[in-house]
């Protein structure tokens, strides 16, 4: 759902953070939920993310700008280059609790489901996916590896995932290694809630886990090319996307954000 971002550290949530101080709080009634109501304002989301693509393929005549990485959003609405910015549930909550003054509320859209994606002719590898996410499902596990990622303010403190099987043909992942909670990179070595749901399944399936780290719109294209086993990465399904990739059962649904400074004025929701 997204291109490359860069690593949430505490020098860049500090240097956004800074050009918002003293910023009001606006009233919740007032706050924006439909992408109707943003019409005439100047909206920034991360290129190359479905958010981007909707934006494209629904309201072609708004005023969209479009930035290479998720703190951009965030920088540009604090600074006034942008009205309003679009991004996921689980990143904007981080950056709230860095104590970044904004503003947010969900849309009044759909969740969208995030999956792991693999080569079209990889189905076996995708069918053991998916029967591992329903068996992390059905115990519980997978809700308890959500809640230790999401629900840290500095995932990057963590324990970094590690794969226990160190002999036999390498589970060869890609992802992003710069979307916290769900991959960022720490001291050079991968980590988040995909790493270790990847980290599990290589486990599970007996493999050595290599995990490599690229921009993300290079991994689509890479993995359709079988340059890799899969990908997750937080990439959300769509139908386009599968015209390119397999994915597998949803491992989580992402939730739309509509971000705003606090001081921005806002306009009547409609519900």
């Amino acid at each position: 759902m997204k291109t490359s971002r860069l690593i949430l550290t505490a020098s860049v949530i500090a240097t956004v953070a800074t050009m918002s101080v003293g910023c009001g709080s606006a009233p919740q009634d007032e706050k924006i939920r439909q992408f109707d109501q943003l019409s005439g304002k100047t909206i920034v989301v991360q290129k190359g993310t479905t958010f981007d693509e909707m934006l494209a393929e629904k309201y072609p005549s708004y005023n969209v700008k479009r930035v290479p990485t998720f703190i951009d959003i965030y920088s540009a609405v604090v600074s006034g280059e942008a009205d309003y910015g679009i991004d996921e549930d689980v990143t904007a909550s981080l950056i709230i609790s860095s104590g970044l003054s904004i503003d947010t509320v969900h849309a009044d859209i759909p969740a969208v489901p995030m999956g792991a994606i693999f080569n079209k002719s990889n189905t076996e590898l995708q069918a053991q996916f998916n029967d591992f996410v329903k068996e992390l499902e059905s115990s519980g596990k997978l809700a308890e590896i959500r809640e230790k990622w999401f629900g840290s303010a500095s995932p990057s403190s963590l324990p970094v995932p590690h794969c226990n099987v160190t002999e036999g043909k390498p589970l060869r992942v890609i992802t992003e290694g710069d979307y916290p909670p769900f991959n960022l990179t720490i001291s050079g070595s991968v980590s988040g809630f995909d790493v270790e749901l990847c980290t599990l399944f290589a486990d599970k399936i007996g493999r050595p886990l290599v995990v490599t780290a690229m921009a993300f719109d290079d991994i689509i294209p890479f993995i359709a090319k079988g340059k890799a086993d899969m990908s997750i990465a937080g990439i959300s399904i769509t139908e386009e996307r599968a015209k390119q990739v397999l994915f597998s059962v949803p491992y989580n649904y992402t939730y739309t954000t509509i971000v705003s400074s606090k001081n921005a004025k806002k306009l009547s929701s409609h519900h």
